[in-house]
């Protein structure tokens, strides 16, 4: 892994004041994880920023240099972004010992064109990072996953991969990194289950309403009246 001198200045002020005059100056804040204990820093954020922006940037070596620190290897171990402007606001350092293995997640590059996407598969990414251990010098910026093998159902775990000399899995667990699946079909509509409505059937007829109502009631008691006199007149 490449290394890369970082310029940084030891400072005895804190707190979110001091930071913002920091920024203000154009400067980076950040704190250092160091083997004997941790100190405030102040950063030039130019080399931070394009370290971010290289593949496996976070991997890379940052020997510091400045009073006090000089000659020691970091790793950048975090860092944060303001949600507007999108500039850095402050970073987190973490001293190693190159001597040493360390833990550190290396992004998964794919090799290679899928059978299965060729035959109209899907390739799906369950992860796109792996947890390796190595030698902080051996750090590789990626590691290859040949998916050229891959038909539609198959997949790429942590054990398929070949690693590179003197890089070994962080983990005893095989998850699933890579599969191809099947192409997705629209869904046909489903005929409704719903019920249709029935047509109304009319079993008697529905009162008058209004007006007209009150006048055919009353035109149906004359009726009834002239018939009751006419019965009359027949009995007498």
């Amino acid at each position: 892994m490449e290394q890369t001198t970082l310029s940084i200045e030891v400072r005895d002020n804190k707190g979110k004041g001091a930071s913002r005059r920091i920024r203000r100056a154009g400067k980076l804040p950040g704190v250092v994880y160091g083997v004997g204990g941790n100190f405030n820093v102040i950063v030039e954020p130019r080399t931070i920023e394009k370290l971010l922006l290289q593949e496996g940037g976070r991997n890379q070596i940052l020997t510091l240099s400045g009073t006090g620190v000089e000659g020691k290897a970091t790793l950048i171990k975090d860092y944060q972004i303001h949600p507007v402007s999108r500039k850095l606001v402050h970073v987190d350092l973490l001293e190693i010992d190159v001597t040493k293995k360390i833990q550190v997640t290396v992004p998964l590059n794919t090799v290679g064109k899928s059978i299965g996407v060729a035959e109209g598969g899907v390739l799906n990414f369950i992860e796109r990072t792996v947890e390796v251990r190595c030698l902080p010098t051996a750090i590789p910026p990626h590691i290859d996953v040949d998916i050229s093998a891959l038909k539609i159902g198959d997949s790429v775990h942590v054990d398929d991969l070949k690693l590179p000399e003197g890089i070994e899995k962080a983990t005893h667990l095989n998850p699933t990194l890579v599969t191809v699946v099947p192409p997705t079909k629209e869904e046909e509509a489903a005929p409704s289950l719903a019920p249709t409505a029935e047509p109304e059937v009319i079993t008697a007829k529905k009162p008058e309403e209004g007006a007209a109502g009150a006048a055919a009631a009353g035109g149906e008691a004359k009726d009834k009246d002239k018939d009751k006199e006419k019965k009359d007149e027949k009995k007498k």
